[in-house]
Order: C-alpha cells, then structure tokens, then sequence
C-alpha cells in the first residue's frame, strides 16, 4: 500500500520537515508567532516599497496630498494647532531622549536587560533608516505657506510617525506582557494607537508633511516594531530554554 505523501516526505527529508513542522508550532515563539511576523514584515515592506515608488513616479499621489495638505489648511483653527502643535512633540526626537530615558531607568532598575536591548536597537533602527529614506527620496516638505512652523530636513518618510510607532508600541507592548486583565490590554492598546494616530494627523494638520509620508512612517515604525517584539521574544525563549537545560 502506497504511504501518503507527508509521510513519504519526512522519511525523505526528516530535517526539512522538521524545521517546517516547527514553524507552524503554537507551543514557542519561535514557531507560528514568528511565522506570522515574519509574514506581516515581507508584507509591510511590499507596501511601503510600493508607496515609496508611487511618490516618486505617480503624480496622482502626489495630488492627494497637496489636495489633502489644502483642504486641512483651510480648515486649521489657532485652538487646534496649539493642541496638536504639543501632541506633535510625542514624536520629536527630545520625546525619545526624555520619555526613553525614564524608560531606560526603570529597566535598569528592574534589570529588564532584553527590555533594553530590544527598545534602543529598534529605536536606533528607526534613527538610521528614517535618515536613509529622506536622504535616498529627497522629497521637498509641503510649500511655507501652508506650515504652522518651519521644519528643517526632507519630508519622507515622517520621522515623527515613525518614532511614534516605536516608541510608545514597544513600551506598550512590554507593559502589555506584564498585565494580565484583558480590559486593561484592551485600554493599552486603544490608547496607543490613538496616541500615534494623533502624532500622524498633526504632522500632516500642522503642514509640514504630506499624508504619504505620515504613512510610510507608519509602515517603517511597524517594521521595526516587529524587529523589537521578535527580539525579545526571541531572547527570553533562548533565555528560558537555556535555565531549564542548566537546572
């Protein structure tokens, strides 16, 4: 009687099939969760390399966003610009030093040493490929008379979004690790993506960039999120797996 083909299969090949039966294991994360992050990368860069192109080679894109940069402009109140004129600070590079710093003591004092590592290696990723971007695209920032202040450097992708996923996503996320309601997960993860929403919308309220590049940020601040996430995950599994052969 003929053997069914999976069988066959790991007979053939015991160490390939292994390494695939392993990456659908729910057990670890090394197994699906790294699967489907993995998964969600090659995805989110399939994106963000298509916007990327569009903004250089497509004038419709580039239409929406003067269209979209004017229709917010001639609707910009002074009350509101002062509001998101200080949300907007969440994203600045001072917000990182400053909110990163606290962050940094309380890990040192908890010896949260993979927290620490994970958080500034994303940090320092976004640094790096935010300059990378603006440098490689050089796209002008909108014109100065629609900016409710002037902001130096190129436009995309928005450096701003991008820290803003990072940033308070990974803190998010390693807060989210230690809480065990599921109404204040909820809570946690509601405010955190209205937190950098609202980072997004500001830049491009206040001027000083297009939609598409608050987007991109978006998509560049997710990427390194998952780098971030996966790093601990990976860590503490190692970690883990290490005491229990050590005990």
């Amino acid at each position: 009687m003929r053997q069914p083909i999976v069988v066959r299969l790991k007979q053939r090949f015991p160490r390939l099939t292994a390494f695939v039966a392993g990456r659908f294991d729910t057990t670890y994360f090394i197994g699906l969760p790294l699967t489907l992050i993995v998964f969600a990368g090659l995805v989110n860069m399939a994106l963000l390399s298509n916007l990327t192109e569009s903004v250089i080679e497509s004038e419709w894109i580039v239409t929406l966003d003067k269209k979209f940069t004017s229709a917010l402009f001639d609707m910009r109140s002074d009350r509101l610009s002062q509001a998101l004129y200080t949300i907007t600070w969440l994203g600045d590079q001072q917000a990182v030093f400053v909110i990163g710093g606290v962050a940094t003591i309380a890990f040192l004092l908890h010896r949260h040493w993979v927290s620490l590592v994970a958080f500034w290696l994303a940090l320092g990723g976004v640094g790096l490929s935010v300059r990378f971007g603006k440098t490689i695209i050089s796209r002008n920032r909108p014109v100065a008379d629609v900016a409710y202040y002037v902001a130096e450097h190129f436009s995309f992708p928005s450096g701003h979004a991008t820290t803003a996923v990072v940033l308070y996503g990974m803190l998010s996320y390693l807060l989210y690790r230690r809480l065990s309601a599921f109404w204040q997960r909820a809570l946690l993860v509601w405010e955190t993506i209205i937190m950098i929403m609202l980072v997004g919308f500001s830049r491009i309220y206040l001027g000083v960039h297009y939609l598409s590049d608050v987007l991109a940020g978006f998509l560049l601040g997710a990427l390194w999120l998952l780098v971030g996430i996966s790093i601990v995950e990976v860590m503490l599994y190692r970690k883990i797996k290490y005491n229990s052969l050590h005990q």
